[in-house]
């Protein structure tokens, strides 16, 4: 491979040119099988950032590939309201596997939800019933519509529901999505959410919030629901009473989801409360769904397989394009 002797630039705008969402599924399960497999390396860590930010630098590399990776994600969540700008931010290197030099850097809030999104249906695909249909997906940003634009992928839905603190961003995600996937998409309001959990197969929770937005008694048997966000989301009991809790790994999730940490303090959740972690449930190691009454709950904070497939070729596609600012070392 030529050694890289320029560092390729890539705006949002660019990436968002690159890769589609039914692509960007098929390869998170390329970067899940090889996660399974053992070939895949990466490490993150959290360092908070005044009283609210934190920073999470992220790193994985697939065996056989030319680049790694290296992410930057912040949350800051009074950005808002402050000096009106986003709550997150993220930004990627990639970086040569021969000579360690950096070959791109691209802004990375799009692809950071397109990664959730696809990663999310991967495990959704092997977790939730085969048969489901009907969606519920608490938050009406980026994240929640990429995450059903992402769910048609690999299930035939015939109903989706939008909640949002914010119901104008409710109500223009499902008139925008029903018009692009052609099946009824509606937005509902915060106090009539517990109406359109206890019809739902699927449930996602993608938001910035911290509250209890479902509750145990609302899930009817055989829904899986991915709780996503990094703050509180769901009720206690929706952990305490499912029948499988998996996360994605527990190095991570334990000391950084709310409800988690809330029940390890009190002594009602221990290691041995998680069914699994997920990437060895797709090596074989551990059962996924073994019956179609069981309430699965997946807790994710991220692993790295999925970034590691993703986002070479996302390179690999802006330079076929000519996609891009060319920066000299």
């Amino acid at each position: 491979m030529p050694l890289p002797n320029e560092i390729l630039y890539l705006t949002e705008k660019d990436v968002q040119n690159t890769i589609s969402v039914a692509e960007a599924v098929d390869l998170a399960e390329k970067g899940i099988r090889a996660d399974g497999d053992g070939k895949v390396v990466g490490d993150k860590f959290y360092m908070d950032v005044n009283d609210d930010g934190f920073v999470k630098p992220f790193s994985g590399y697939i065996a056989g590939e030319e680049y790694a990776f290296v992410k930057s994600f912040s949350y800051f969540p009074g950005n808002p309201t402050k000096y009106n700008r986003p709550t997150t931010c993220s930004q990627v290197i990639l970086i040569d596997y021969e000579t360690g030099l950096p070959a791109c850097f691209m802004g990375a809030d799009w692809v950071t939800g397109l990664k959730t999104a696809a990663s999310t249906v991967a495990t959704t695909a092997v977790l939730a019933r085969p048969e489901s249909e009907v969606v519920t997906i608490f938050g009406a940003g980026t994240l929640g519509r990429l995450h059903l634009m992402a769910l048609v992928e690999r299930f035939k839905i015939t109903q989706a529901y939008f909640i949002d603190i914010i119901p104008e961003a409710a109500e223009k995600c499902a008139k925008d999505l029903q018009a692009e996937l052609g099946f009824p998409v509606e937005a509902v309001s915060l106090d009539d959410r517990e109406s359109v959990v206890r019809k739902s197969d699927i449930v996602f929770t993608v938001t910035t919030g911290s509250q209890e937005l479902v509750y145990r008694d609302w899930l009817k048997p055989g829904t899986f629901i991915a709780r996503l966000g990094s703050y509180q989301e769901v009720n206690h009991d929706v952990i305490l009473e499912a029948d499988k809790v998996i996360f994605d790994r527990w190095k991570y999730v334990s000391p950084r989801i709310p409800e988690i940490v809330d029940l390890i303090k009190e002594g009602k959740f221990t290691r041995e409360s998680v069914h699994a972690e997920w990437p060895d449930i797709v090596a074989g190691k551990a059962t996924g769904r073994e019956s179609a009454d069981e309430v699965i709950v997946f807790i994710a904070l991220g692993i790295w397989g999925e970034y590691a497939a993703i986002l070479p070729e996302v390179y690999r596609r802006a330079k076929a394009k000519g996609l891009g600012q060319g920066l000299p070392f």
